[in-house]
């Protein structure tokens, strides 16, 4: 397939039309297009102006000025309304080619038929008109206004004039009158070999443009394709000639009545073409509108989540949505930090863009869609067209029935000419909600990736955590001690510690930070840290050390956490345990022999609330037999789906029930009991049990 570009026709195109560089393929194609036919059929124009001169009579033209100025007008306002006539090239209908059409060459031809050539210089006159028209529209609508006028103007003259000139000089060869008379078919002869002559010149002379401006798409026409084109050109001349013939002799005969009433039921014919044509162009245009918003919308699936290709994207598939509105995609500057940045984009750079205060009257609007009527340019009288704006919200499209924060918008200007821009309103819409749904998903993809980095961060704080925990519990003759940790997270406020003191001494942590999450694991490490060293310096004074902890933690951090903990220090040898309770739940002694528990109740309040505090000491006899269990509030609280609470009462019973066994099997029934009462309920605490055990 030939590039375009590459082609003779493009550049000649360039140096006539400069601005055809920036315009998009399609648009391209179509200058392109314009200026081949132009430089075709402009030298068939020039020839039927010169024959046209040369052949008129001018006589005729004072004879006829009243139904002159009738016909005049009735082709004037016929060019005005055109319609469009495709050719399909091919059976599939994918080789297409449109030729704009109207009536008015059946006035024409009756024209001829009543006055002779001299008649073809009201086509001229019409034909010069509607280009200036066409060219004021063009113009107002920010395009050039040359080229397009006049390659429709030179096809008319072309076509309507060079044609119809050669076919008068056969008419008057066949001894055709002027006007034409006659009841007979005989009388009528001339005139209808004469118009299925010009059907058929015209259809020869458009033959190689056709052929040519095909080809500029690189496929190349079948000669049925040829033949589908050349009987496409000639078949409403055919059919509209013998018509043309009609009106004629109404007018030869003096009916100017009747040629009235013909000429109102030609236009009104030519009028109903001229909607159904803009109504098939309006289905057309929708269809491409929603294949290009497909187009898009599997562009933005394909392109990175994180909307960073979204301008670029919008920028290459707006031109194609819309090649010859206004179109313009607005975000707002965002009222907090968003994963994607405000941008402003909008074509064609000829258009004035939309104006601040109407992106202001849509963010405040309280509807999805504000439609503007009568829209001007600064400085400028006359209408331009209608406009839509349509809300963006980045928000997510299965929730149905929410509004949304309205972030931006899209704006849509229509040319009177070419349609209303609410005929777009689907197309609009769709575009907003591709662009919001490109950002939401921006959003998504952002929060995604900041939760892995999370979980990730969580994963590492907690595998750091986890190596603060003793790796193995101290040995003692005649002693057990299992400990265990479940965190209800990645991280844990919860922590359990084994202090090395001199001499048969061991130093015993159970504690639990306030709130959760990576705070709460920080702010365990620096307790856990900070209450080694200052047990490790205070020896047998556990209260000491609890409070020279928390004068330093309230020195290191500004914070409204705590810690509750229990220290003790058991001596392996008598079995004597000092310790200090600040805040954490009392610790239960389970007698050997019996049900006599006790408690190890509060010395104190939770460490890092306030300076200067100060901490007693109490002390216990473990015996033989014995069982100590510290653990945190997540044992006692954990609930099922009642919500129930596990409870102290429970925890003590199955302690007492397993009384005399190791250590480590007591731990373990007490946690089957504690989860087979939750039974599965999400687990929102931290759950910490160490048993100890001396043996009998």
């Amino acid at each position: 397939m030939t590039d375009l570009q590459e082609t003779r026709s493009y550049t000649i195109t360039q140096r006539l039309w400069p601005e055809v560089a920036q315009m998009d393929q399609r648009r391209r194609l179509q200058a392109v297009e314009t200026i081949v036919q132009l430089l075709y059929l402009l030298p068939f124009a020039i020839a039927g102006l010169v024959l046209l001169i040369v052949r008129t009579d001018y006589s005729l033209l004072g004879d006829n000025i009243d139904r002159l100025a009738l016909l005049f007008v009735t082709m004037l306002l016929l060019l005005l309304q055109p319609f469009d006539v495709r050719i399909r090239l091919d059976r599939t209908g994918e080789q297409e080619l449109k030729i704009s059409s109207s009536l008015a060459p059946l006035v024409m031809w009756a024209t001829l038929f009543i006055t002779g050539a001299a008649g073809l210089w009201a086509m001229v006159l019409a034909s010069i008109i509607a280009a200036l028209y066409r060219s004021w529209q063009i113009g107002r609508y920010g395009q050039n206004p040359v080229w397009k006028p006049l390659s429709t103007f030179v096809q008319e003259t072309s076509i309507y004039v060079f044609t119809t000139a050669i076919a008068a000089s056969l008419y008057l060869a066949l001894g055709g009158a002027i006007p034409v008379t006659g009841n007979e078919f005989s009388d009528w002869l001339p005139a209808f070999l004469t118009v299925i002559f010009g059907a058929l010149l015209s259809g020869l002379v458009m033959l190689p443009a056709g052929i040519q401006i095909d080809n500029l798409s690189g496929e190349r026409v079948s000669v049925s394709g040829l033949l589908r084109f050349y009987a496409g050109v000639v078949a409403l001349p055919l059919i509209m000639g013998p018509f043309a013939i009609i009106v004629a002799l109404q007018s030869s005969e003096g009916r100017t009545v009747a040629l009235v009433f013909i000429l109102i039921g030609i236009y009104l014919v030519n009028r109903l073409a001229h909607h159904m044509s803009k109504a098939d162009a309006r289905s057309r245009r929708q269809a491409r509108e929603f294949a290009e918003l497909q187009a898009l919308g599997e562009a933005i699936i394909e392109s990175p989540a994180d909307a960073s290709t979204l301008p670029e994207l919008l920028a290459d598939h707006l031109a194609r949505l819309f090649p010859v509105e206004r179109v313009e995609v607005h975000l707002f500057e965002p009222d907090a930090a968003v994963v994607w940045s405000p941008f402003h984009l909008g074509q064609p750079e000829s258009l004035p863009p939309a104006a601040d205060e109407l992106w202001e009257q849509l963010r405040v609007s309280d509807k999805a869609i504000v439609e503007l009527k009568n829209v001007r340019f600064p400085g400028q009288r006359f209408v331009f067209g209608d406009a839509l704006l349509a809300k963006i919200t980045a928000e997510d499209p299965e929730r149905e029935g929410e509004s949304g924060t309205c972030i931006g918008g899209v704006y849509l200007l229509r040319h009177g000419s070419v349609g209303k821009a609410r005929e777009s309103l689907a197309a609009v819409q769709s575009l907003a909600s591709q662009v919001g749904s490109a950002l939401y998903r921006a959003e998504v993809h952002a929060e995604t990736l900041a939760f892995h980095k999370t979980q990730q961060e969580l994963e590492f704080a907690g595998g750091i955590q986890t190596s603060f925990l003793p790796k193995s519990v101290p040995e003692a003759d005649k002693w057990q001690i299992s400990a265990a940790l479940d965190s209800a997270r990645q991280t844990s406020g919860d922590f359990y510690d084994f202090i090395p003191l001199d001499g048969d001494q061991i130093g015993i942590v159970v504690a639990d930070v306030s709130d959760k999450g990576t705070g709460a694991a920080l702010y365990m490490a620096l307790s856990r840290t900070l209450l080694r060293t200052y047990a490790m310096e205070s020896g047998q004074q556990p209260e000491v050390a609890l409070q020279r902890t928390n004068d330093r933690i309230r020195q290191d951090a500004e914070t409204d956490q705590f810690v509750t903990l229990i220290y003790g220090i058991l001596d392996s040898k008598s079995g004597r345990f000092i310790y200090a309770n600040a805040g954490h739940n009392p610790g239960y002694l389970l007698r050997a022999g019996g049900d006599v528990v006790e408690k190890l109740p509060h010395t104190g309040i939770p460490l890092g609330m306030f300076e200067g505090m100060e901490w007693k000491q109490a002390e216990v006899q473990i015996n033989p037999g014995d069982v100590l269990m510290l653990y945190s509030d997540g044992v006692p609280e954990a609930q099922n789906d009642a919500p129930e609470e596990y409870g102290d009462d429970r925890f003590i019973k199955v302690g007492q029930a397993n009384m005399g066994r190791p250590a480590a099997e007591i731990q373990e029934a007490i946690l089957t009991s504690l989860y087979d009462f939750v039974a599965g309920a999400p687990q929102f605490d931290d759950i910490t049990l160490l048993v100890l055990t001396r043996e009998a």
